[in-house]
């Protein structure tokens, strides 16, 4: 068939196609058959694959030969398609022969050969994924996901945009129908080839492309790795600078879909048990250890495929426990999907079923199921002391035959009565975690017989489901213990550690626990400690939610560049955002509303509102933001620290106006919401400040944003006043007011003036609401701040007339009522009395006002003032006579009567020519007040008759309502009458005699305008000098507070600048992690990168480390300024003039520091308590670079300093903040000669040299020194100290090196790094720089060191000692001197470090803006040294960087230096010695030179020289040693220059001149001992042991056993820092050991003992060999996690122990001694954590995990020990794209290490976090190389160990500190284990070898130990090397007996003394593996 499918007649091509394509069709007829399987496998055997295969490769051929159709060969490859499907259907078996023979890549590039596809044939291959027509894929799902991630490699490669887009869309919707079909794509991996697809953006359609970031968004919310969120991300990464992705809008909405998590949480790692023979077999239980049993799963069931009818029902088993007899227990979901629980006894089979309630919905369920003992219908079987010995969780497990049918018994009736139903022990818990049914639900219980159970309920299966984590318990759990239990979601990875409280001892009750997390196929990890380790079929399936994933990748921050990319998007190529968008909002913002009236209202957020916003990709950025941060602590964590809120506001400010609506407004507010309810008061803090309350961000946007803005801010002001009023108060509204809405701030195109004031309006609104809750003080102050600052009345009216009424009022009317209740007040209250005189004063307002009508226009009438005037004092007179005490009633009657006189008048006068006056009110009260007095004169009534007459009259007893009543009374019948029929005659009578009264008024009115017109007079003149006063105590104070907050204002306007600055800046740095060449956006194109000098220093004080520099400048300038030869600019100050300042201020005497300390210091005592602040003072930091001016803040437990220069690099500048515990020694400085400074070390070898005013210094030391209860050395001179530190005692014995006694000289003379003009000086110590070898072992080739440089030959001698005894200073200020230079000054450090910044940039400042000539460069060390012999006033003496910073020789910036003036040579690198190959070369042979025994012989006579004896006085002038009087400390004192520019001056002379050491010596220095004399001392001392390192010819090793018989012993070291009381001084010293089964030792160690043989004592820790008192770490490691010394630290004093490799992810601390968990930082990782180290001095740790990253934590400390880890880390290191393998780190140098699978090494700062360097070693191979081993050395030199993956192949490979790469060693051996000690590296191998490598070479002689090495290590005092072998032994590797040793002194010793017999392990003999080895 095949043969004929086959033959190639070329003739016949066009027939053969189509011959071809019908006898394929014949394929899909043949299996159409009932045996298909049989025929399935004939057509495999029968190769059909690659036949079919051929054909369409063949038809290509043809194709070619003869024009055939495109169409024939497409139907061709299209029934090829179908004849593959067909064979494969339903055959998974066939699939996989596929796979291996053909495979898809292949299938993929024949069709690809065809030609451009149909949409025929692509449809045909999604039938093959579908195995069936692809559109009913909802039923049929994905049978092969091959075809699919063939199509979406095919994309590309489609030129119809058209088929595009349908092959897309399809993809989308096959792959994304339900859970089963997404699941199947991801476990393929199908997000990798979309990206790989999307990579190829050009040649996709934006439709196509959409629709499959669309589909990578709905697979990414099921699953979604770190490595392909990296590669998302790097999707992104912009194709031309300053332009946005075009995926970006796509992409960030894809991402908002991953990580909005529809519903309820969904399992990430689950077992699959879907295939029927699935399922965890659980080893045999021999013994039941409680009375219950219960069970607690998390599942997930699938609705069933339809599958083939007719196969009857199955059981899907949840477990089964089952008795060698066939009883037990089990539970299962029935075909219906409902739970069934039940037990089976020998005859019954008893059931109960949870009925309304199918599992069958693809949600996870918590199922827990109780069995109590006793209780029906499950009381028949006990639980204990029986067997199970059949025992599965989720398999089909347990088989029943089903017996025949008579001997089936009849069933027991079921009629059970209605109690027994409700004792179903199962609780069962459904929807939402925890939530348990109410009330009992309708159970129903069945019974039938024992073995009928298969056709009652179908034939067990598998769960055919997903089953998470599962717990069974021997006890029965309680209601709440399920809740607990459950409530964390099927996420939580031990729930007995988050929820210890509730659950109690619960843990103890665990038979077995199961969670995928630890599994490893096919094991199960029980985490119980019963240790049922279960064995799974089926799958483990492992899901990465991209909440964790992010923090693989770089944290929350990576997300960032997406918002820096929308902000370059144009409204264009933005969707524009929808203009409904204010439906969102309600109330919609009316524009006369106050926030008071519409408050901010939001519809309730769901999925559609989210989807409404999605249009904005602002607001979908913020979105993201909101769904990463919910429910998620960690991420919550990495925003707040890198600082991400304050990023994301600075980011917004940038936005485009088109993108800023109130979509963004509405997703801040769920934002903010979100972390409200997260209750992170921090971030939301964080949140308020740089988003909410950020105006800047909101003014962006129109004029409704801003005022829905504003009403958000108050509602959420409102809810919270307290809180916010102190930051976002009174002060806070004025400011934002003035500046955005003052009427000066400049709008173009901005929002109307109207818009303006309304928005003015709100928040004057919002000002008012703080006003009424009270006002302080301080906001008064602000708000007449404000109103004297702004100067502008208009906008003060408007806003307080605003805040008043909230729109604008008829402001005349108001401030007349206003005026006329002032003066009302006034007169009436004010004036006191009711005689003539109070009433003149009176009187005379009313002429006022009279005299301002005739002269002036006024708002209102003259006559209707005086009318209201008077209605008001009637009203008042009324009251005042109701309210009178009986004292003062005469005195207010009196007013009344004078009153109605007046009135009377006014009515009488003007009311005859104004009738309007006559007004009903005046009358009223009038009346009013008539009767109050009628009432007082009783008389009146019989005048009158009014009782008579008037009897309904309210009484006037002064009832508060008895004006109204009156009123009311006046208009009834009863008044009117008698008004008509008595008054009016009355009034008759009373017009008769009132011409009297008008006269006497008119008297009065005369007299009041007479006493006006005087006071006028009087007050005009007053107010001549009231203006004076007013002048001085109002006008000047209020321009006075205007000025004041100007500037207030102005400051603060600087602060919002330099914050918002501060904030891009620090954007800017972590920007460059993420575009570094390892960041998620690494930039396409790579820049240079450009170095400079670090501060940090090993412990031997080397600067060796290079830093990248961001501000890197190339110095063009300077090198063209020098080439110009312009003319030199004169120097400002001239010689005589500083030589006066001098003069005035030399000082003949030298008096010491005296220090008082306080005796007991308050503060001190409570250091323990709250942190104090103890003082602060200002003053500088001085370093290399620039003197930044700032505070010192020193609390009880806190050193603070805060940078206040302006200009801070990356927003942090110099600010540090140090615990006191780690100040190691405090020093006592000189700066500029005068004793005003300190310089602090660290333990960690920071270092800061700060300047304070000379008298405050003293004070700041002394109160240090307390707090820090340091020894008091430190308060002594630098001779004392140098006494006291017993370093001249160690340097004469050997007991340190040549370099570190200089470089400790120095710095006890106080010479330090961070000032140029007190450098640390070291001595030229050669004089050969030709030869071409360098012999060390000739005297001739060394300098002499007794003698100054300038005068090493004898001709220079003569010529100084003639000049010093000639010279003569005529004004007698200026001593005699040998040289008119110095050895050491800040120019002469700058002329050797001028190839490396800093110093380059010193230089040129220094020589004014231009490099020096060519020919006054350093360009030649042999040209160097050749000009000081020659020169007499040449006296340089070298610097430290001479002896271990090859960089500095070095022209790694390429910078111009010029060109010497004869040979015409360019200066470029430094030229070297011959006899150094290279920089390298150089630094280790002169550092040899200067460790050399010729060195140590005579290195005493330079100190005399520089520190000692000879440096002063007759024996300096003997040895040719004085120079210039200034350099020497207290020759001037600055202090009594008073003025500022001479003494600047005589500061920067000091600084050029330099300044001679402190002297340390008076006397001469002692002299080294030799070698010999050393041997023979430490013979005769019975305390140090020898070096191995010194004696590698004489090793020896011995050997222990019975720590941990034939278990590999994988930790043994001795911890470096152990205290000893002084009671146990002399004591062992701690040996800690570690076995593979984790049993810990603890054991006595004392490495030198001369009495007996093997030179040390071993004393075993009894508990080791006694099962009770054995401690083992506890806690499973995870499955598959192999036991190394790498996943163990041991802490410095031998306490705690580290561990990783945890099932949890965790970070475990536990205590050695108490095998006591101290704590385990849970879940921070990802994944596992790999591999620990610690630093030196005990600070850090370091973990690298299997998701990618490291994390640095810092070790706690308490009392100077190590008490655990800080739960949070310092920082999270990234950059891998694999596993981290190897770490290791130095805190002083700065430095993290981190080797990964991927073959790459990683070095990050520790302290920032920063990326510095990624070193790839070099390999021959193309496999992958992995980085199994990382050391670091002291020195910074980084040892890489790597392996070939698959190949023995190893390599070990040097680095410099600086990422050079120095040597490479291949090894035949693989490393299991390696270290580094002082020069040396120890490595221990699976071949069994030890060896002990040269660090700079690596290359060594291996000792053998026959069985594979474990772990190696040193011990503290390099005496021994420790290996732990495969079979458990202990190897010591130690120095033989020295010579001089007698060895029968040994013996006599050894055997006379029985107590030593007990000490030493009978195993401590000597290990000679090689004798056996045959």
């Amino acid at each position: 068939y095949f043969k004929l499918l086959n033959s190639d007649p070329a003739a016949a091509a066009v027939q053969q196609g189509v011959k071809g394509h019908k006898v394929l069709d014949t394929i899909r007829d043949m299996f159409l058959c009932s045996d298909r399987p049989v025929l399935q496998a004939i057509f495999l055997n029968s190769n059909c694959f690659e036949h079919l295969t051929r054909l369409l490769q063949n038809s290509k051929v043809w194709s070619r030969s003869a024009l055939v159709f495109q169409g024939r060969l497409d139907s061709l490859a299209v029934a090829t398609i179908k004849a593959l499907t067909t064979v494969m259907h339903k055959s998974p078996a066939a699939k996989e022969v596929f796979k291996e023979r053909i495979g898809y890549t292949h299938l993929f590039e024949v069709l690809v050969s065809l030609g451009q596809p149909s949409r025929h044939l692509l449809k045909e291959l999604m039938n093959m994924a579908v195995e069936g027509e692809h559109s009913s894929v909802g039923i049929l799902g994905i049978s092969n996901v091959e075809p699919l991630l063939l199509l979406i490699q095919w994309l590309p490669e489609m030129d119809s945009a058209e088929l595009q887009v349908f092959t897309a869309d399809w993809l989308r919707r096959l792959c994304c129908i339900n859970r089963q079909t997404r699941a199947t794509c991801v476990n393929a991996a199908m997000a990798v080839r979309l990206l790989a697809t999307l990579g190829h953006h050009a040649r996709l359609h934006r439709a196509c492309a959409e629709s499959l970031v669309g589909l990578l968004g709905s697979l990414g919310s099921q699953s979604l790795s770190g490595g392909e969120l990296l590669q998302l991300l790097r999707l992104l990464r912009p194709l031309e600078p300053g332009q946005a992705h075009p995926y970006v809008g796509p992409v960030l909405r894809a991402v908002l879909g991953m990580v909005r998590k529809q519903g309820l949480e969904s399992a990430m790692q689950y077992f699959d048990l879907s295939p029927s023979m699935a399922g965890i077999a659980v080893p045999m239980v021999m013994r039941w250890p409680g009375p219950a049993f219960s069970f607690l799963a998390w599942l997930s069931l699938d609705q069933d495929q339809q599958g083939l009818p007719g196969k009857g029902d199955k059981r899907k088993q949840l477990y089964s426990f089952f008795t060698p007899g066939g009883t037990g227990l089990e539970a299962f979901i029935s075909s219906a999907g409902v739970l069934v629980v039940a037990v089976c006894t020998k005859k019954e089979y008893m059931t109960v079923m949870l009925p309304d309630y199918s599992f069958c919905d693809s949600l996870w369920h918590s199922i827990g199921v109780v069995h109590v003992p006793g209780k029906r219908p499950f009381g028949q079987i006990t639980m204990n002391y029986i067997p199970f010995t059949s025992c599965c969780i989720g398999s089909a497990g347990h088989r029943t035959t089903t017996p025949p049918p008579s001997q089936i018994s009849d069933p027991p009736l079921s009629g059970a009565p209605p109690s027994a139903r409700s004792s179903l022990g199962g609780i069962l818990s459904t929807q939402g975690w925890g939530s348990l049914l109410g009330g009992k639900p309708e159970s129903v219980t069945k019974l039938i017989s024992a073995g009928t159970q298969d056709s009652e309920w179908g034939s067990p299966t598998s769960l055919q489901g997903q089953l998470g984590s599962v717990m069974v318990f021997h006890e029965a759990l309680q209601p709440n213990h399920v809740k607990t239990l459950c409530s964390p979601g099927p996420n939580c990875i031990s729930p007995f550690k988050t929820q210890e409280a509730e659950l109690g001892d619960l843990a103890t009750k665990l038979l077995l626990h199961y969670s995928p997390k630890a599994c490893r196929n096919p094991i199960c990890l029980d985490l119980s400690p019963n240790l049922l380790h279960g064995r799974l079929t089926g799958n483990k399936v492992v899901n990465w939610d991209i909440k964790d994933m992010i923090n693989c990748v770089g944290g929350l921050p990576v997300l960032f560049p997406i918002l820096e990319q929308l902000t370059l998007l144009t409204s264009e190529n933005h969707t524009a955002a929808d203009p409904t968008g204010s439906e969102l909002i309600s109330p919609t913002p009316d524009v006369a509303t106050s926030p008071g009236d519409g408050d901010w209202v939001i519809l309730p957020s769901n999925r559609s509102s989210e989807a409404r916003l999605e249009k904005n990709l602002v607001a979908t950025f913020l979105l993201v933001l909101k769904h990463f941060l919910q429910r998620h602590p960690i991420n919550q964590e990495s925003l707040l620290h890198s600082h991400g809120v304050a990023t994301l506001g600075g980011l917004m400010q940038k936005l485009p106006a088109s993108l800023v609506d109130v979509s963004v407004l509405v997703s801040a507010q769920l934002l903010v919401e979100q972390v409200t309810y997260e209750k992170n008061q921090q971030l939301l803090q964080q949140l308020h400040t740089h988003l909410l309350f950020n105006f800047s961000i909101w003014n962006l946007g129109d004029f409704p944003l801003r005022i829905g803005h504003i009403q958000y801010m108050s509602t959420v002001i409102k809810e919270n006043r307290k809180q916010f009023r102190k930051k976002y108060g009174v002060q806070f509204l004025l400011d934002t007011i003035r500046l955005y809405y003052g009427k000066s701030v400049s709008r173009e195109g901005d929002i109307s003036e109207d818009d303006n004031q309304t928005i003015r309006a709100s928040l004057c609104g919002l000002l008012k609401y703080y006003i009424s809750k009270g006002l302080t003080q301080e906001e008064m102050h602000s708000i007449l701040g404000y109103i004297a600052a702004i100067g502008d009345e208009e906008q003060v009216r408007d806003g307080w007339m605003e805040g008043r009424n909230g729109q604008m009022t008829r402001t005349e009317e108001e401030l007349s009522r206003m005026l006329l209740e002032i003066v009302l007040c006034v007169m009436w209250r004010g004036v006191e009395g009711s005689d003539d005189a109070a009433w003149l004063e009176r009187g005379q307002v009313f002429s006022a006002l009279t005299k301002l009508g005739a002269t002036n226009e006024l708002l209102l009438p003259v006559d209707h003032i005086k009318l209201s005037l008077m209605e008001r004092m009637l009203e008042w007179a009324v009251t005042d006579n109701r309210e009178a005490t009986a004292a003062m009633l005469p005195q207010h009657t009196e007013n009344a009567v004078r009153l109605l006189h007046v009135v009377q008048d006014f009515l009488q006068a003007e009311g005859l020519v104004n009738p309007a006056l006559w007004t009903e009110k005046v009358l009223l009260l009038g009346v009013a007040t008539s009767l109050l007095l009628l009432h007082l004169w009783q008389y009146v009534n019989k005048l009158l008759y009014m009782e008579l007459h008037l009897p309904q009259m309210p009484d006037t007893n002064g009832s508060p309502s008895f004006f109204e009543d009156f009123q009311l009374y006046c208009n009834s019948p009863e008044w009117r009458v008698y008004l008509d029929k008595y008054v009016r005659s009355w009034f008759n009578y009373e017009i008769e005699t009132f011409s009297q009264g008008h006269e006497t008024m008119a008297l009065f009115w005369k007299e009041c305008y007479e006493s006006f017109m005087v006071n006028l007079h009087k007050r005009e003149r007053e107010r001549g000098e009231s203006k004076i006063r007013f002048q001085e105590q109002f006008v000047e104070p209020f321009s006075r507070r205007g000025r004041q907050e100007n500037l207030r204002y102005n400051s603060m306007l600087k602060q919002l600048h330099s914050q918002h600055s501060a904030v891009l800046r620090q954007w800017r740095g972590a920007r460059r992690s993420l575009v570094c060449e390892r960041g998620p956006w690494a930039d396409r194109q790579q820049s240079e990168m450009h170095w400079r000098v670090s501060s940090a220093e090993n412990y031997s004080r080397m600067r060796l480390k290079l830093v990248p520099n961001y501000n890197y400048e190339d110095h063009r300038q300077a090198s063209a300024l020098r080439d110009n030869l312009g003319v030199q600019q004169q120097r400002v100050t001239s010689e005589s003039l500083l030589l006066e300042a001098v003069k005035q201020v030399k000082v003949s005497d030298l008096e010491d520091d005296i220090l008082e300390l306080p005796e007991d210091d308050p503060a001190v005592e409570e250091a323990g308590q709250k942190e104090k602040l103890v003082l602060w003072e200002d003053c500088e930091l001085v370093t290399q670079v620039d003197v930044s001016p700032g505070r010192l803040e020193l609390t009880t437990q806190h050193i603070y300093f805060y940078d206040s220069s302006t200009e801070k690099e990356e927003g942090v500048g110099q600010d540090f903040k140090w615990p006191l515990s780690q100040i190691r020694e405090i020093h006592l400085r000189r700066y500029n000669l005068r004793r005003s400074a300190l310089e602090i070390f660290l333990i960690d070898q920071t270092n800061y040299f700060l300047n304070f005013k000379k008298e405050v210094r003293n004070k700041v030391y002394s109160r240090m020194l307390l707090l820090r209860s340091l020894s008091l050395y430190g308060t002594r001179s630098p001779q004392e100290l140098l006494k006291a530190s017993g370093l001249t005692q160690k340097w004469v014995n050997r007991e340190m090196t040549n370099f570190d006694y200089l470089i400790q000289l120095n710095t006890i003379a106080g010479r330090t790094y961070n000032d140029l003009s007190q450098y640390p000086v070291f001595p030229w110590i050669l004089s050969d720089y030709t030869s071409e070898e360098l012999d060390l072992t000739d005297p001739g080739v060394f300098r002499d060191l007794s003698k100054p440089v300038a005068v090493l030959n004898e001709r220079n001698a003569k010529a100084v000692r003639e000049k010093y005894e000639s010279f003569e200073d005529p004004t007698g200020t200026i001593d005699r001197f040998h040289y008119g230079t110095h050895y050491s000054n800040a120019a002469g450090v700058m002329h050797y470090l001028i190839r490396v910044e800093p110093f380059t940039s010193l230089h040129i400042t220094l020589q004014s803006g231009r490099f020096d000539c060519a020919d006054r460069q350093f360009h030649s060390i042999p040209a160097l040294w050749q000009t000081l012999t020659d020169n007499p006033n040449d006296v340089k003496e070298l610097i430290p960087e001479f002896f271990y910073f090859p960089e500095f020789l070095e022209n790694q910036n390429a910078f111009d230096l010029g060109r010497l003036q004869i040979s015409k040579e360019r200066v470029n690198d430094v030229i070297l010695p011959k006899w150094a190959k290279s920089p390298e070369d150089f630094i280790y042979k002169h550092r040899k030179a200067l460790e050399s025994e010729y060195v140590s012989a005579h290195l005493q006579d330079w100190i005399d020289l520089i520190f000692g004896y000879k440096q002063r006085g007759p024996a300096a002038v003997e040895a040719l040693n004085v120079f210039y009087y200034c350099t020497y400390e207290g020759a001037v004192d600055l202090d009594a220059i008073t003025d500022e520019k001479e003494r600047k001056a005589v500061e920067g002379m000091i600084s050029n001149f330099g300044q001679t050491p402190c002297q340390l010596l008076k006397e001469p220095h002692p002299v080294r001992l030799s070698l010999e004399e050393v041997e023979k001392r430490k013979g005769r001392l019975d305390a140090s042991p020898l070096s191995i390192f010194q004696h590698l010819a004489e090793l020896k090793s011995f050997f222990v056993e019975g720590i941990n018989d034939n278990v590999p012993l994988v930790k043994a070291v001795v911890p470096k820092n152990q205290s000893h009381s002084f009671i146990t001084q002399g004591s062992p010293d701690t040996m800690v050991t570690l076995s593979q089964n984790c049993l810990m030792g603890t054991h006595g160690w004392l490495p030198y003992d001369k009495n007996i043989s093997n030179y040390f004592t071993f004393i075993k820790d009894p508990s080791v060999a006694n099962p009770k008192t054995q401690r083992v770490l506890g806690g499973p490691f995870s499955p598959g996690v192999e036991v190394t010394a790498g996943l163990f630290v041991v802490s410095h004093d031998g306490k705690l122990l580290f561990s990783g490799g945890h099932w949890d992810n965790s970070l475990r601390v536990t205590s050695l001694y108490s095998n006591y968990l101290v704590s385990s930082l849970l879940s921070l990782s990802a994944d596992i954590v790999t591999c620990l180290s610690t630093d030196y001095c005990g600070i850090h740790l370091i973990s690298g995990s299997r998701d990618n990253t490291c994390m640095v934590w810092q070790v706690l400390q308490q009392g100077g020990c190590p008490v655990g880890l800080c739960p949070k880390p310092v920082q999270v290191l990234y950059g891998h794209t694999d596993e981290v393998l190897s770490v290791s780190i130095s805190t002083e140098l700065d430095m993290a290490v981190s080797g990964s699978r991927d073959g790459t090494v990683i070095i990050h700062t520790v302290r920032r976090g920063q990326y510095m360097r990624c070193l790839r070693p070099p390999c021959e191979s193309s496999l992958p190389v992995s980085i199994l081993h990382l050391a670091i050395s002291y020195e910074g030199c980084v040892v890489v160990h790597t392996c070939v993956e698959g190949k023995d192949k190893n390599g070990l490979h040097l680095y410099s500190v600086n990422g050079k790469h120095l040597c490479t060693e291949g090894l035949k051996e693989q490393v299991t284990d390696m270290c580094v000690s002082g020069e040396y590296l120890v490595i221990g191998s699976e071949q069994g070898f030890l060896s002990i490598r040269d660090l700079l070479s690596l290359c060594a002689a291996p000792m053998a130990m026959r069985v594979p090495v474990r772990c190696v290590s040193v011990t503290k005092e390099q005496s021994h090397v420790l290996a732990g072998l495969q079979d458990g032994k202990l190897i010591i590797v130690g120095v033989g007996k020295p010579a001089e040793m007698r060895s029968g002194q040994i013996t006599r010793k050894l055997w006379g003394s029985s107590k030593r017999l007990t000490q030493i392990s009978s195993g401590e003999t000597e290990y000679q593996p090689a004798c056996n080895q045959n």
